[in-house]
């Protein structure tokens, strides 16, 4: 391995390592890749989470509900359909 890899490689550790940190007083990591799903996609479903990050959908309801509950997120009923809702960021979001 070329040695300027390796550098890049701790330095990308390092980084993840201090998000973690940073977020885990107010979100995990997990909640933070569905916080950035929404932000980026508003007025997702959750499936779209699903679709987008790789969890399955048990745990981006779970996710869903927590972050809501923090206020980060804001869930609306779906007008196309109605056994789904659409997921939106908050203000408070949108600071992190």
């Amino acid at each position: 391995m070329d040695i300027t890899e390796r550098k890049i490689t701790k330095i990308a550790r390092e980084v993840s390592k201090f998000t973690v940190r940073q977020l885990r007083e107010e979100v995990g990591a997990s909640e933070f890749d569905v916080i950035h799903a929404v932000r980026k996609n508003p007025g997702i479903t959750q499936a779209g989470v699903c679709r987008i990050t790789g969890l399955d959908k048990g745990a981006v309801a779970r996710q869903a509900a927590n972050l809501e509950a923090k206020g980060y997120i804001v869930r609306r009923d779906n007008e196309d359909d109605g056994r789904s809702r659409r997921l939106y960021a908050t203000e408070k979001a949108d600071g992190l």
